[in-house]
């Protein structure tokens, strides 16, 4: 049978950036267990409507799925990286369809932070090999792409640094390069592609570390190294600053422009954003960046829609777009004792909720008692967590898709200066549905690279406090129901009902009462 919505081929039509949902461990290992035992899941806890099962909310599936959607990340840090475990474990990542596309996170933010654990008195020796090693197959058993193994510039920063022994900028690019030297010596060459990641804390050490790594994508340079040229990195990914600052994001785009490390490189991934804004902005620069490389792809992740429902026992109830606010809102997912057993339909919107009960969500009543003899204070089980994840993707792959969709028309019915932008007279909303700064920065993209080197630099530094302004800083969290639901500043700080919350960039530790 095939899937209910594809939002592939919406994806396909559209030609936007791809937003690929960084799914949790959580996740996959929960649709591995139930399909692996059939008693791990009762059939009688199975939603009624759900004509496809449990595995119907594998959206890889291109057919017996609720809905689909081809493209998606999976990080190394909370994955089970033992191949002779991994494929039975989580077979939807590991026996996922041969048309997707997966995109492999090495986990350089968990080792930093000590979820994986590393031995950081020998990092740099074959002991510290033992670990590259590990993550370097199971990315080329597992990914079509996959990120390098960076180590972030925060692990130079109390108080991981009391941990790591590294104490400076300059101690994370020296293990990330010893990395990549790691990685380009031992790859499989077509195992997997790899993306080269550029990330710094400021634009200033971002231009630095570009500088150091930009060379293992550079034939000639591999080939300079002492390794043959077919080992060369072939695409790239941003991290850190260039992630979230748009001045240091799109000056390093210029960098690679002008240094001829856009042509064969057909795949830039921008790590751990779920901003609707950015969606938008990525877009604009994926086309105009198809004018040197016609292949080239831009993605993006973000790990909310899971950590929303495993962390924060939150669902995604609408979408909204106005010329003020685009907003994922999310709500307080329906959890009471007294509705287990009600027959009443979900409320909410999507292939998912349409076919729930409200007792398919509320399965706890009062007096029951979880799988540790206890009782809860959630009516949720495991299975409510994956449905309301499963809920939350489909609406944020709607949102994006749908602000595109948005932000296509405006731009074929408006004429926009791209000046506009520092004009007081062009404050007033121009659109309904679709901010100005999404129109304006379109515009002004398309004006960007039309110059050349020195005219582009000059451009962005030109209008740094417009870019400054649609830039985001580490662990903001935007207020209210806005844009993109960033955790991790609350992350230590906060729990529901008894219970962990997880950071965005470390789902692994969401802790769920059964």
């Amino acid at each position: 049978m095939k899937t209910i919505v594809d939002f592939g081929k919406r994806h396909d039509a559209g030609g936007w950036a791809r937003y690929l949902p960084a799914i949790s461990g959580f996740y996959t290992t929960h649709l591995g267990k139930a399909l692996a035992d059939e008693n791990f899941v009762p059939s009688d806890r199975v939603p009624e409507n759900f004509e496809f099962g449990l595995q119907g909310l594998d959206f890889l599936k291109k057919e017996d799925s609720y809905f689909h959607y081809p493209y998606s990340l999976y990080s190394a840090g909370h994955a089970e990286r033992k191949l002779d475990k991994c494929d039975d474990r989580e077979p939807m990542i590991h026996k996922r369809d041969k048309d997707t596309i997966l995109v492999g996170d090495s986990g350089g933010f968990q080792i930093a932070t000590g979820v994986i654990k590393m031995d950081w008195t020998k990092v740099m020796t074959p002991d510290g090999d033992k670990l590259r090693e590990e993550i370097l197959r199971y990315l080329e058993h597992t990914s079509d792409w996959s990120m390098t193994l960076d180590v972030p510039a925060f692990a130079a920063l109390p108080p991981l640094s009391e941990k790591t022994g590294l104490t400076k900028f300059q101690d994370c690019l020296d293990v990330t390069e010893y990395n990549l030297h790691y990685f380009i010596k031992n790859r499989v060459v077509g195992a997997t592609k790899f993306l080269n990641v550029i990330s710094g804390s400021s634009i200033e050490t971002s231009k630095e570390w570009y500088e150091t790594i930009k060379h293992f994508s550079i034939p000639s340079s591999v080939e300079a190294m002492g390794y043959t040229k077919d080992r060369t990195f072939e695409g790239w990914a941003f991290a850190g600053v260039n992630m979230r600052d748009m001045k240091s994001a799109l000056t390093r785009l210029i960098d690679l422009r002008e240094d001829g490390l856009l042509e064969t490189k057909d795949w830039i991934h921008f790590l751990g954003i779920g901003r609707l804004d950015w969606a938008c902005y990525l877009t604009s620069i994926e086309r105009q960046l198809k004018k040197y490389n016609p292949n080239i792809n831009i993605s993006f992740d973000a790990a909310s829609p899971f950590v929303a429902a495993g962390g924060y026992a939150l669902s995604y109830n609408y979408n909204y777009f106005s010329h003020d606010q685009l907003t994922y809102a999310m709500g307080r997912g329906l959890d009471n004792k007294s509705l287990k057993g009600s027959k009443m339909a979900m409320p909410f919107q999507g292939p998912i909720m349409e076919r729930c009960t409200v007792g398919d969500i509320c399965v706890m009543g009062p007096g029951d008692l979880n799988k540790h003899g206890k009782e809860g204070k959630t009516s949720w089980d495991t299975t409510t967590y994956a449905i309301v994840m499963a809920h939350n993707v489909y609406n944020h792959i709607q949102a994006v898709q749908e602000i595109n969709r948005l932000a296509d028309i405006e731009y074929a019915i408006r004429d926009i200066d791209y000046t506009g932008w520092t004009k007081k007279s062009n404050k007033g909303p121009m659109s309904d549905f679709v901010p100005n700064n999404i129109l304006f920065f379109n515009a002004f993209v398309k004006e960007l690279f039309s110059r050349d080197g020195p005219g582009a630099y000059q451009l962005i530094q030109d209008y740094s406090g417009h870019l400054d302004k649609i830039s985001f800083r580490e662990n903001k969290i935007v207020d209210s129901y806005h844009t993109l639901f960033d955790f991790s500043e609350v992350a230590a700080e906060k729990k529901i009902d008894g219970q962990d919350i997880a950071s965005i960039d470390n789902e692994d530790k969401i802790q769920i009462d059964e």
